[in-house]
């Protein structure tokens, strides 16, 4: 099936001696919202939470990612999608709402946290991982890390039914492929160059990590449960 977005239209395209077009009320890729890609440019290190009553400013000390980082920007946290307030050259401060707080684990960083940061895909960009929205589903715990000399494998108790074996989810941001699937749990084998650019290294048993499974995988689910309930 061929999926196609334009302006506020859906249109899923089944291949057949006649072609047939349905128009789907599906979450089809809209290039006009945010996306990004599960590719980690940068770790950032929290140096201040403000907390507030109605949620946290939070400041993280960056580098690479600021360089063209604006006010009202959007930025991955932990493959979470939140918007730069300010950018003052080696630190910006985002603010976070009390239900992204309780339902990532943005809520949990403290002063020194190390975060994955990633700026919002641009139309010319490379897509490099996966389409990734930023829009965390819940949280899960990492349950076993055995370190090798070339990869770290690494279990994370999580069940959904949009995992797929060799597929993709996004785990703190980090596109990452599901080496295997376990009951209630996948198993994942992570190279070096995702270590050393990433905050697994701080990933040991019982750390609470923010789960995105794929967008298409999601997609093409609603398409296909839309088309069961109109066929």
């Amino acid at each position: 099936m061929i999926l196609y977005r334009g302006r506020g239209v859906t249109v899923a395209q089944k291949p057949s001696k006649l072609l047939e077009w349905v128009r789907v009320p599906s979450p089809a890729i809209n290039l006009d919202n945010n996306m990004f890609t599960g590719i980690v440019e940068e770790t950032g290190k929290i140096i201040d939470i403000d907390e507030k009553n109605d949620g946290k400013r939070i400041t993280i000390k960056a580098d690479y990612v600021l360089q063209d980082l604006k006010n009202g920007d959007s930025i991955a946290v932990n493959g979470v999608c939140l918007t730069v307030e300010k950018n003052n050259g080696s630190q910006f401060t985002i603010f976070s709402v009390p239900e992204t707080l309780k339902l990532t684990n943005i809520g949990l960083l403290k002063t020194g946290s190390l975060v994955n940061l990633e700026r919002a895909l641009r139309a010319s960009d490379r897509l490099g991982g996966h389409i990734v929205q930023g829009h965390v589903e819940s949280m899960a715990n990492v349950k076993n890390v055995e370190k090798y000399e070339n990869h770290w494998d690494v279990t994370i108790e999580i069940s959904s039914p949009y995992l797929v074996p060799k597929g993709s989810v996004a785990i703190d941001g980090i596109s990452l492929t599901i080496h295997e699937l376990q009951k209630n749990s996948a198993r994942f084998q992570i190279i070096p160059e995702t270590i050393k650019k990433t905050n697994i290294p701080d990933w040991v048993a019982g750390y609470k990590v923010n789960i995105e499974t794929d967008y298409l995988v999601k997609a093409l689910d609603t398409i296909t449960k839309w088309r069961s309930l109109n066929d």
